[in-house]
């Protein structure tokens, strides 16, 4: 192997290298974003339709697929913080949840869980997702 070759070699494993971390660190596409709020939204359906118990097959759907990240790197310091705060951002989501309802509730609206779902949802698409892409980029070297 010569040097020409030796430095395409390294070269092209400098490419993947950046390819694998841009792979393991590319924020949520709009496809997640709609397949969560469609979960949730899915979640408040289920309740008004009193199929309670069709919840545990869309929990164990969504442990399936949240489990399926593909490329893992090494977390930093950084992006332990910015986990916690993505965890975090679900209590807001709770929250609008319960506000949404207690208003769908005492307007006496049809389908309080799922109008309160959506509320969960606007949560999501705001907060959660711009603090998933923040925490996605501080994975970054």
């Amino acid at each position: 192997m010569d040097a020409r070759e030796a430095q395409q070699a390294l070269t092209l494993a400098a490419r993947r290298r950046q390819q694998t971390i841009t792979a393991g660190t590319a924020p949520w596409t709009r496809g997640q974003v709609w397949s969560l709020c469609s979960c949730a939204l899915a979640l408040g359906v289920l309740t008004d339709a009193d199929m309670v118990w069709l919840w545990l097959v869309l929990m164990l759907t969504g442990v399936g697929v949240a489990w399926q990240r593909g490329v893992r790197l090494k977390p930093t310091r950084a992006s332990s913080r910015w986990q916690t705060a993505l965890v975090a951002t679900f209590v807001p989501a709770a929250a609008v949840d319960v506000a949404f309802q207690a208003v769908a509730r005492g307007l006496d609206w049809p389908l309080p869980n799922t109008v309160g779902m959506v509320g969960a949802c606007l949560v999501i698409v705001t907060l959660t997702r711009a603090v998933q892409a923040r925490m996605a980029a501080s994975l970054r070297p």
